[in-house]
């Protein structure tokens, strides 16, 4: 994959180009890249990117790569960019500015800028995640880092110790383990929006240097609805700026964000827009009809590919290797094979939809936490005195179904919205149940939940729906969505573009109050009438779906599928996290064909014990 590598720290690494060559390997290369190395008496900097997206300079006592889609807001700059690259750009913006470059730069970036004659490292990623960079501090004088946890871990003097709270964390937030955490104890990595200050003789310091701008004042609609629909069309002209358009492609899945990024990148393109989407043969999952409909409104070149069961087993057995951390957000997949048939057709860049629900209140639960809040206005004397007594004496009665929504309701509305957001294995289980003794021990199962809280109450100004938003750009959309789509486009060979990731178009969305965004209680209320008339009626209207995998009809119903998943969960008894009942009952249901509820666990499980194998085999 692209990214860049190497440490920062006087006279701390042996045989530096032996360490650096090592580092550089553990960045797996797909598709073309060029490779850059400088190593010099207290540092090390390599990149190992695609020509397009990586940049290196050298200038005096100052050194620079940087990786991403950077934007810059001085025509100076922008000026060095466009004649000697990206890199010496940055070199620029730092001698202007030092670490307070940021309001220059823009886009999708990761960066590091070493001051050889001042000592000193600026180290930093772009404000939604979209790249990645780990570190670790071996010692206090040492600061190694790179795109990857896998090229940290190959630096001789970094250790890599697997956090068993990084594992619960894990299965907390389903799939992922979320920034700043990684999979390893001595390592951590960037939140997006932040950066790493280094000094000779000094600890470093990781700050942030930004954060989504929340405020909730009135805005007219109609005003708001021209400049969301000119923002829209900046976003898109701005990622296929230098673009060649016969090799530009797009996901369309039929949703409201592909749709509506396909059909403003076709409007702008002076040839058809290649899309791609993606079935499959089960009744109740495959959604291709829409991309279709999307496809003629927008008279796009467009292709699908449906998925089946042996595939999964085939990308899946790649993807535990491609990932530097455990990854099991099944819906790799299909972006995997939607990315393949996108290379396969000549597309060198894909266009992807992700962010519009986070950025323009799409997500269902916005919507549903909102009936708590009426909980929440009754006077305490009766909430506390009456209510809540009541509904734990009803909770005691079986068979009470009537009854028993009423007391759900009251429970779940006890609850902080956070609480109330967890949709995880622990919703079925405990983690006794599930974690063995010794496992336990070294787990604090109210961190997770303390993260998610920080998070949420970070924004001061923010709203209860621009905070869930704000929740969700962190933790699903950087640790999980934007890891999906980067990191398979890059096995398939193509690069990715988040048009709806755009600087001014996301600070834009910040500016919206919740009233507006979801008017009358409606998801994506305001977005949706902005683009009646564009879009098909159909595809306004239909339920949000995306590229989601039937994992669990597919665990169920393919024998081969089926193996593997029972063969991972008995060689996972042997790492001792996890009690032996649990895997069993989960292999047993999976023997039988009949996994479900807690059981989608088995797919984080296999997925797992999958990448430790791959980690513990080199």
């Amino acid at each position: 994959m692209s990214g860049f590598c190497g440490w920062f720290g006087p006279g701390r690494t042996a045989d530096p180009s032996g360490t650096i060559d090592r580092m550089v390997r553990a960045l797996p290369a797909y598709g073309e890249t060029v490779t850059r190395v400088i190593t010099g008496a207290n540092f090390g900097l390599a990149l190992k990117s695609h020509p397009v997206t990586g940049s290196f300079a050298a200038e005096a006592d100052l050194v620079a790569v940087l990786e991403g889609y950077p934007e810059w807001r001085d025509s100076a700059l922008q000026s060095i960019a466009a004649s000697q690259g990206h890199a010496h750009a940055l070199i620029a913006a730092y001698g202007r500015k030092g670490s307070a470059l940021f309001d220059l730069l823009r886009g999708a970036f990761s960066f590091a800028v070493i001051d050889r004659a001042a000592g000193k490292a600026l180290l930093a990623i772009d404000r939604f995640g979209i790249q990645t960079l780990c570190y670790a501090q071996p010692d206090p004088e040492l600061l190694v880092f790179g795109s990857t946890t896998d090229t940290v871990r190959a630096h001789p003097s970094t250790r890599a110790t697997i956090r068993l709270q990084s594992i619960f964390d894990y299965f907390y937030f389903v799939d992922r383990v979320p920034a700043p955490a990684t999979i390893y104890r001595e390592q951590l990595k960037l939140t997006p929006g932040a950066l790493i200050s280094a000094e000779t003789g000094r600890a470093p310091a990781v700050t942030s240097y930004w954060e989504m701008p929340y405020r909730s004042a009135p805005v007219d609609k109609v005003a708001a609805t021209e400049e969301l629909k000119r923002r829209l069309r900046d976003a898109l002209s701005a990622s296929l700026t230098g673009e060649s358009p016969e090799q530009v492609g797009a996901f369309l899945s039929g949703g409201l964000d592909s749709s509506s990024m396909v059909g403003v990148a076709a409007g702008l393109l002076p040839r058809k827009l290649k899309t791609f989407t993606i079935g499959f043969p089960i009744e109740g999952y495959d959604e291709a009809e829409y991309a279709d409909i999307a496809a003629k409104h927008f008279a796009t070149e467009h292709s699908t590919y449906y998925i089946k069961p042996d595939d999964v087993i085939e990308i899946f057995l790649k993807s535990v290797r491609i990932y530097d951390e455990p990854f099991a957000n099944s819906s790799l997949i299909p972006a995997y094979y939607c990315a393949r048939l996108a290379k396969d057709a000549g597309v060198e860049m894909l266009l992807a939809g992700d962010g519009g629900d986070e950025l323009f209140a799409g997500n269902k639960r916005y919507a549903d936490d909102a009936i708590f809040d009426h909980y929440k206005k009754l006077p305490a004397v009766l909430r506390k005195g009456l209510i809540e007594p009541l509904a734990a004496q009803l909770s005691m009665i079986r068979d009470a179904r009537v009854l028993g929504k009423g007391v759900r309701y009251v429970e779940h509305a006890k609850k902080t919205v956070i609480e109330r957001l967890e949709n995880n294995l622990f919703q079925g289980v405990t983690p006794r149940d599930v974690f063995s003794a010794d496992a336990l021990a070294d787990i604090d199962i109210a961190e997770p939940l303390a993260l998610a809280t920080s998070i949420y109450d970070t924004p001061a100004d923010a709203s209860k729906v621009q905070r869930m938003m704000n929740l969700d750009l962190r933790v699903t959309l950087a640790d999980s969505d934007l890891r999906k789509v980067v990191r398979t486009c890059e096995l398939a060979g193509v690069r990715t573009r988040f048009p709806f990731l755009n600087d001014d178009l996301a600070e834009f969305s910040a500016r919206l109050p919740e009233t507006l965004l979801m008017e009358d209680g409606k998801l994506r209320k305001f977005y949706k009438d902005a683009m009646r008339g564009f879009l098909p009626d159909r595809i306004i209207t239909k339920q949000k779906h995306g590229f989601g995998l039937p994992s669990m009809v597919f665990m169920n119903s393919h024998p081969p599928l089926r193996d593997l998943v029972c063969d991972s969960l008995m060689h996972l008894k042997h790492s001792g996290y996890f009690r032996p009942q649990f895997l069993d009952d989960i292999a047993n249901r999976a023997r039988s064909g009949t996994l479900s509820g807690h059981e989608n666990a088995a797919w984080d499980l296999v997925v797992l014990d999958r990448w430790l194998d791959a980690r513990s085999s080199g």
